[in-house]
């Protein structure tokens, strides 16, 4: 029993692995036919202008202040107009001014997003000179904007993880909904057979009394009590030529009477003389 057991969760495992991978391998071609797009990022450096000193000691909050303007919604609106949909992400570069600013772009307008980042730090300059009422700070770019080396999105490897545990989760929901079907199916058949074997044929109740044969005659039952009717005569039953040889032994006694009468029907102390003695073997 146990055996059995540990070889179903094997089997189940193993085809729960299998649902898994083919799933996987689905989510994996259909992402191939997805719509692409490339990140493409630059880097932006915040630094003092000299006028007020105070200005170098307040470098790196203003470094995260620099990265809030940038996600601010009316920064975007001024500055980015439609392709603000496509802004990723503005954060500080740890350990350092400088503030790292991403745009997700389609192969064909790559060079539209590089040209857009490069304009960020005098568009950030004109924001905080006018939000700051001076310029305490400055904005470069550190370098040429960058473009991921394959695309972000869709994510092939990421796509095919979720695909892959989809697919065993998918298995999971049909076998417990197979599983809790199961004794439903089986208390249905149970009933079933129960109603079947509780269906009891009605009992036959007899509607004439028995009847026990006993030598040519029969006995019946009558108001309860038994009579004995004597068989068929030799006038209403022809006798086969065989039964002519010869006569049985245990005839009745018949009185001396003519052959040419016919006998009659014997009395109801006759019967029951003869039954008594039928009873106890005389004939």
């Amino acid at each position: 029993m146990e055996s059995s057991k540990n070889f179903a969760v094997k089997d189940r495992i193993t085809h729960a692995i299998f649902t898994g991978a083919v799933v996987m391998l689905v989510v994996f071609v259909v992402s191939l036919f997805l719509p692409k797009e490339w990140l493409v990022s630059g880097k932006v450096v915040v630094f003092p202008s000299g006028q007020p000193v105070s200005a170098s000691a307040n470098l790196l909050p203003e470094t995260a202040n620099t990265a809030e303007i940038i996600k601010s919604p009316s920064f975007q609106k001024a500055n980015f107009g439609d392709l603000a949909s496509n802004f990723s992400s503005a954060k500080v570069v740890k350990n350092s001014s400088m503030v790292q600013v991403k745009f997700r772009s389609n192969e064909n307008d790559i060079q539209k997003y590089e040209d857009l980042i490069v304009k960020v730090p005098s568009q950030v300059n004109d924001y905080a000179r006018d939000l700051y009422g001076g310029s305490p700070f400055k904005y470069k770019m550190a370098g040429d904007p960058e473009i991921s080396t394959s695309p972000v999105k869709p994510n092939l490897l990421l796509n095919a993880i979720f695909g892959f545990i989809a697919g065993i989760v998918l298995y999971a929901i049909y076998i417990l909904g197979f599983e809790s079907r199961e004794p439903k199916v089986e208390a249905e058949e149970t009933e079933t057979r129960e109603d079947k074997s509780a269906i009891v044929s009605p009992e036959i109740k007899l509607t004439t009394p028995p009847v026990e044969k006993v030598g040519k005659g029969k006995v019946e039952m009558k108001d309860g009590r038994p009579h004995f009717v004597p068989g068929e005569t030799s006038e209403k039953k022809m006798i086969s030529p065989k039964s002519r040889t010869g006569a049985p032994e245990n005839l009745p006694f018949v009185d001396n009477q003519s052959t040419s009468e016919p006998a009659g029907e014997p009395t109801d102390d006759e019967v029951k003389e003869r039954l008594n003695r039928l009873m106890r073997g005389e004939l």
